[in-house]
């Protein structure tokens, strides 16, 4: 079944460069794909902000806060979207959440094709045309991560990471990221970059406004 997410609301300050490998950088993302929500309300948080590992083989990291005593919350009926634009997909990573609906759209006059494996199992989760200006819907059922590529152009690529985490956030290029709505409470952290050197799993208590340094795996 194929349907889109949307990551909670979460405010990534700075400029977010979605850089795709063998391209150069797309212009500097709208406020609208910078603050993706998750979940489809939003909840009175603290403001949490820190330093993550910068960005590796052109693709930004990404901060996945999971409550260890998780609150019920609905998917937010938003569809999140993966574009092919200037042979380039935007954004280069995109956090969805299991069960939540994306959309890749073409955005180019040419035609393309997106190619999405199980960046673990190599497996091909669907291969289809996405002719000019067209879209396809798809909804991803299993946390993992996914490599996305199109088989008409070889240099282009991106990363989906699919989660049950009920907030994330992408870090700027040099690792910086504010999130404004983590309820208190304790978290699993999960950061994840494409260097598996620099991914990093902690438990982290938060009950106020906090600064955290994700750059050295514990």
């Amino acid at each position: 079944m194929t349907q889109f997410f949307s990551i909670p609301t979460l405010l990534i300050v700075g400029t977010v460069w979605f850089v795709h490998l063998g391209c150069t950088p797309m212009t500097e993302p709208t406020e609208e794909r910078r603050n993706v929500p998750i979940t489809a309300t939003n909840v009175e948080g603290v403001i949490v902000k820190g330093l993550a590992p910068p960005v590796a083989g052109g693709f930004h990291s990404a901060i996945l806060f999971e409550q260890d005593e998780p609150q019920a919350k609905p998917l937010s009926t938003a569809t999140v979207t993966m574009d092919q634009r200037g042979l380039v997909f935007v954004p280069g990573l995109l956090v969805a959440r299991v069960g939540q609906e994306v959309a890749f759209t073409n955005g180019d006059d040419v035609l393309h094709n997106v190619h999405v494996t199980n960046a673990a199992t190599l497996e091909t989760i669907f291969n289809v045309a996405t002719p000019s200006k067209g879209a396809y819907l798809h909804i991803f059922e299993s946390v993992g991560t996914y490599s996305v590529s199109c088989d008409v152009h070889p240099a282009m690529a991106a990363y989906i990471l699919i989660t049950e985490a009920e907030y994330a956030v992408v870090a700027q290029r040099g690792g910086q990221f504010t999130s404004s709505d983590i309820p208190p409470g304790r978290y699993t952290v999960r950061v994840w970059n494409v260097d598996p050197k620099r991914r990093s799993v902690r438990k982290i208590d938060i009950t106020k406004d906090a600064e955290l340094n994700l750059v050295t795996p514990e």
